[in-house]
């Protein structure tokens, strides 16, 4: 999942103002499985709180020549044939694919494969579903998938703000799961009342990234600098020695 998203969330290649955080959806990926099992025929009418809102990109090619996460960079590698002032692709080149990848509305997305037999051969077909599905045409020309300008700076009122990685400059807007927009990592618990991370024993630092090797044998162990407070009568690191007073 990680890595069929990765793509579309890459920052640093595309200069857009407003674009979701692409996040993996089981309920778009059961719909590419079933999508996969037709084996290249067009997508079928879906019924429900989706119905005419899903986008489909999908790859068929021999089996085993590629991986999803070939197929995915493929798609993005179509963006150099995609020509943003006129919204369309080069002559005789395909970027539908990248259009919907980076479309800047859809931000839920799911994918499965599936094995057919096709012309006395095995082949495999590759599919992606997208909510809210992209590649818009009004009066038969393509709506630009993406506005150009800073990161984020048409994220709606009714988003909590901009969702960026340490080692970018860029951002994606974003729904966040929690109100704090933070997370405790694998050994702390967030306690969504005051955004502040409860860390597991041995564990310190604001989202409890930080391990501690000491500990207060006769002292109190202060969590938050990761040391102790040693009892009268001992000293050290883990208050284990004894102290040598003098009487004056």
């Amino acid at each position: 999942e990680q890595k069929l998203t990765k793509s579309p969330n890459r920052l640093e290649l595309i200069p857009y103002v407003c674009l979701f955080l692409k996040e993996w959806d089981g309920r778009m990926a059961i719909l590419a499985g079933k999508q996969a099992t037709r084996c290249g025929a067009e997508p079928s009418p879906q019924n429900g709180p989706f119905s005419c809102h899903i986008g489909w990109n999908t790859h068929l090619s021999t089996h085993r020549i590629a991986s999803f996460s070939d197929i995915i960079h493929a798609w993005f590698e179509e963006g150099n044939d995609f020509l943003f002032l006129s919204g369309k692709c080069r002559e005789n080149a395909t970027c539908q694919h990248y259009t919907q990848l980076v479309w800047a509305t859809s931000s839920h997305v799911g994918c499965a494969s599936q094995l057919c037999l096709r012309d006395g051969g095995i082949w495999e077909i590759f599919v992606c579903a997208y909510y809210p599905g992209g590649n818009w045409e009004v009066n038969g020309k393509l709506v630009r998938p993406y506005k150009l300008g800073l990161s984020c700076f048409l994220c709606t009122s009714s988003m909590s703000g901009c969702f960026r990685l340490w080692d970018h400059v860029g951002g994606l807007c974003e729904i966040p799961k929690n109100p704090c927009r933070m997370s405790c990592g694998q050994h702390g618990h967030l306690n969504v009342s005051f955004c502040k991370c409860k860390c597991d024993p041995g564990f310190t630092g604001r989202f409890c990234q930080v391990q501690c090797s000491v500990q207060g044998v006769h002292g109190r162990f202060k969590e938050e600098q990761c040391s102790c407070l040693c009892h009268v009568g001992f000293g050290g690191a883990e208050c284990a020695g004894g102290g040598n007073f003098t009487l004056q």
